[in-house]
């Protein structure tokens, strides 16, 4: 089931970003700097659109849709690790794009951890180019950035 996300879910949410992020073996420095990254606070919740998905009451997903005016922004697509493979960020992100679509036309960009590359190519996505991302022990990382045309 997917839900517009409430104030109310915001620590859950914050525990869902780490946990997800976490599951790909980030060394613990690196989690300590994308602490305030990670934490979902009730005013972003307010501010953008962000969609849960639960099953069995439990939010097991979620991703937001920042609107730009001239473009869209998908941001925070966090999966539960256990869930992984079943589904779930798929239905957020079509979700995400469909209701992008309904509003207005334009991009959706977005910025790819580099584990979620092929997951974003197989929605369609189109890589764009990449943006640095430096950290400590890998002055040249790069994330990859992609766009779905609407």
């Amino acid at each position: 089931m997917i839900r517009r996300a409430t104030a109310d879910d915001a620590d859950a949410l914050s525990d869902l970003a780490h946990r997800a992020k976490a599951h790909w073996g980030y060394p613990v420095t690196w989690m300590r700097e994308w602490d305030a990254q990670l934490t979902i606070i009730p005013g972003y919740l307010e501010m953008h659109d962000v969609w849960v998905s639960e099953e069995d009451g439990v939010i097991v997903g979620m991703c937001a849709l920042e609107d730009r005016k001239d473009r869209w922004n998908l941001e925070h697509v966090w999966v539960d690790p256990a869930c992984h493979g079943r589904g779930v960020g798929r239905a957020l992100v079509l979700h995400a794009l469909d209701e992008a679509r309904r509003r207005h036309d334009g991009v959706v960009e977005l910025l790819s951890d580099p584990f979620a590359t092929g997951f974003y190519e197989r929605l369609g996505a189109r890589r764009t180019g990449e943006v640095p991302a430096p950290m400590p022990g890998a002055k040249h990382r790069t994330l990859p950035r992609y766009e779905f045309v609407i």
